[in-house]
């Protein structure tokens, strides 16, 4: 699954080369930052899919460079880091968008397993943002063709057939009458 780029932002400078060479020998491009405000220059400078925050920054709270982060990429996942955990950070870090949420010190495959589920999931919305678009695409081409305005010279005019349970069909599907009664009901047999 490597290929991603991911920002690491983290005071500790044990930790951030720690991260920085599992993750680079796991194939993945890594950008580090040891405070926030080089986490939000490398934002300016840098494109990233993934990001993993400590919340314990010298400069600033790590949920402000988070904030920051999903600002200036909305579709990044982000992975918390902490040392001091609580059940509130974890909840606040969930609410504001994060993806995970890693209690220090934690082992490095954990790291990786975190920074998987990460990857699979832009990757699916990645995927639902493209099936969006092909559905609100096809929309509007059935819409031109229903209207006649996707008609070429060569061909005639179609009158559009509805489909069952498709949008625009008929509320609600009436069977034809020889479907509807059957025999025997009501007549007490």
């Amino acid at each position: 699954m490597a290929g991603e780029t991911l920002l690491v932002v983290d005071d500790d400078p044990f930790m951030r080369e720690l991260l920085l060479e599992s993750l680079t020998e796991a194939g993945y491009a890594v950008i580090a930052a040891r405070d926030g405000r080089q986490a939000l220059d490398r934002l300016n400078r840098d494109e990233f899919q993934i990001a993993l925050v400590d919340l314990s920054l010298p400069d600033m709270d790590g949920m402000e460079v988070v904030d920051s982060l999903l600002d200036g990429v909305p579709n990044a996942q982000i992975i918390i880091m902490t040392g001091y955990p609580s059940i509130a950070s974890a909840i606040e870090a969930l609410r504001r968008g994060a993806q995970d949420y890693l209690i220090k010190p934690f082992k490095v495959p954990e790291v990786h397993a975190a920074v998987d589920r990460a990857v699979k999931n832009q990757r699916m919305e990645q995927e639902v943002r493209a099936l969006r678009r092909r559905v609100r695409d096809l929309e509007q081409e059935v819409h031109q063709l229903r209207e006649g305005g996707a008609q070429t010279p060569s061909q005639p005019a179609a009158r559009p057939v509805p489909l069952r349970g498709a949008y625009g069909a008929p509320a609600a599907y009436r069977p034809p009458p020889e479907q509807a009664g059957g025999e025997g009901e009501g007549d007490g047999s």
